[in-house]
């Protein structure tokens, strides 16, 4: 297998355009150059076109965090098929053949400092969701954010957190802190030693305890403590749904959220609708849970391991395709079996993490963070970008 510290590109989101044409988004690899995510190195944005001579074609996005792409078919209001690109700080690049148009996702104040990272087109409707319960809908009006307020997860009080602080424990984490340059040092007879240690103990517990009473500051942690927004699907905005932390599932009607039983507490990251028109939604610790808000959802039980993650998914044919930190996995909707794909995959497929999975026209295309590949459902093409050979 290729060495990965000889990669000059990193992929971060792509999608499927048609049998022939997939559109990608690459960073500068961290084999290479260290890079400040803000802003960052840009966002560069490539088509792949199998049928072409010159396969690659680029564009760069300067200044850009491009977190999510997505496809857009032809509409029957007679828009043209095209790809949009959404930057973490809600910048947005509208590609179609007649040319490209930007716009910025509007935001409540001038604080915004990002978290938006995923766009999605459901129905007619367009959608972005991110961190801190943020979901943005662009209505005929522009954008606006819909109310979202989900519940936190239940966590233990500060007040529960001092309770069950102890001398040994707090000494464990942070005593190696008392020995580097600059901090006051220690005494050295151990009874001495000891009595200052706790002085410190009690003196850390007081602050902390007075840390609490700050009301303002609370409420910037609960604010902070809502659920990221991961992924989102439905058919529009009168049926959304939303998934993330915690296990998050919550359904939209265009006017009220109704959240489901939990039955999981794993982190959600994907969600898609099968042939059939169930959610199929997939997550860390191994997690998927299928359903629909108005008959439930289910957890599915397999042997894969709890600690590995699943980060997408996508249905080709009767299969579902799963991707992991460590390559493809599969899931038949028949027999409910989990399995791992090993079995006629290309060595760069067998314990790659896969970015995703998305299929058109009867081509399944799978974007690991330095290689395409392409399956057209007897063999496996792995595409490798020039300056990652």
């Amino acid at each position: 297998m290729r060495d990965s510290d000889s990669n000059i590109l990193e992929f971060v989101a792509g999608c499927a355009v048609d049998a022939d044409i997939y559109y990608l988004a690459a960073r500068i690899g961290p084999g290479h150059e260290c890079y400040d995510p803000d802003p960052g190195p840009p966002s560069r944005m490539f088509f792949y076109q199998h049928q072409t001579d010159e396969k690659w074609f680029y564009h760069d996005l300067s200044d850009w965090q491009v977190e999510s792409t997505i496809f857009v078919p032809e509409q029957q209001d007679g828009c043209a098929r095209r790809v949009l690109a959404l930057d973490f700080y809600g910048q947005l690049e509208d590609l179609a053949r007649a040319g490209t148009t930007f716009e910025c996702i509007s935001h409540e104040g001038d604080d915004f400092s990002g978290g938006l990272t995923r766009i999605r087109q459901l129905g007619k409707d367009l959608f972005c969701c991110g961190v801190h319960g943020m979901i943005y809908h662009r209505s005929e009006t522009g954008w606006k954010r819909l109310p979202t307020h989900f519940p936190a997860p239940e966590r233990a009080s500060l007040e529960d957190d001092l309770e069950s602080m102890d001398f040994d424990n707090w000494l464990a984490c942070v005593g190696h802190l008392f020995e580097l340059d600059g901090v006051p040092p220690l005494p050295a007879a151990p009874t001495e030693r000891d009595a200052e240690l706790r002085r410190r103990f009690e003196e850390s517990r007081a602050d902390l305890a007075q840390i609490g009473k700050n009301q303002a500051l609370n409420q910037l942690l609960a604010d902070l403590d809502l659920a990221s927004v991961n992924d989102l699907c439905g058919t529009g905005f009168t049926d959304l749904y939303a998934i993330g932390s915690d296990g998050l599932i919550a359904h939209w009607d265009g006017a009220t959220w109704t959240i489901p039983e939990q039955i999981t507490s794993a982190e959600l990251l994907h969600a898609f609708r099968t042939d059939s028109g169930e959610l199929f939604l997939v997550g860390t610790e191994a997690t998927i849970v299928t359903g629909q808000i108005n008959r439930g959802f289910t957890s599915i039980s397999h042997q894969i391991s709890p600690e590995i993650p699943f980060y997408c998914a996508c249905q080709y044919g009767q299969t579902i395709y799963i991707g992991s930190e460590n390559g493809l996995y599969l899931y038949s909707p028949t027999s409910g079996a989990v399995e791992r794909l090993e079995a006629g995959i290309p060595e760069e497929l067998m314990d790659a993490a896969i970015n995703d999975i998305s299929s058109a026209d009867g081509v399944l295309w799978v974007l690991t963070p330095w290689d395409l590949m392409r399956f057209d459902g007897a063999e496996w093409q792995v595409i490798v970008h020039p300056d990652n050979g």
